[in-house]
């Protein structure tokens, strides 16, 4: 009985390992600019189909006094976006410093990101340190958690 557990117990070991790596970074970073495309284009619905319906976006503001921290579904997220496009003007994202790792089996990217626009007349715009985590395979990835560091003004 034992020797017929061992090979199972070997396989259900490596799978998590051949899981993340499905995703190699030239993937992870072509799926994390189409996301960010799809953001700039205002595209509710590709940006949905891009997370996984229990992904968690944790969010650190850093400038509050202490720094705040909270934590968001895809659907408050996703709300959230479409107010932002809804009342803002003169758009723009920019992503640089894209970096790939595999942290616990996952697959990482790490980011910066700084936002502009014109919310209600006036210049507004946020600096964002971001983790973001990505399940599911080369053929179709997901982001399954986003950890955010962010700065206002």
């Amino acid at each position: 009985m034992k020797i017929a557990f061992a090979p199972l117990l070997i396989i259900s070991l490596l799978s998590p390992q051949l899981h993340a790596s499905d995703i190699d970074k030239d993937t992870a970073t072509r799926f994390i600019n189409s996301f960010y495309q799809a953001i700039q284009k205002h595209d509710l619905k590709a940006v949905g189909n891009m997370i996984d319906n229990k992904a968690t976006i944790k969010v650190l503001w850093t400038q509050a006094d202490p720094p705040q921290s909270f934590t968001i579904s895809k659907a408050d997220y996703l709300q959230q976006l479409k107010a932002t496009w809804h009342f803002a003007t003169n758009e723009s994202y920019e992503i640089k410093n894209i970096k790939v790792s595999f942290v616990d089996n996952v697959t990482t990217v790490s980011l910066q990101e700084t936002e502009n626009r014109t919310l209600f007349g006036k210049k507004a715009g946020q600096q964002n340190e971001l983790q973001i985590a990505l399940g599911g395979d080369t053929k179709s990835p997901r982001i399954i958690s986003i950890q955010n560091k962010t700065k206002l003004w």
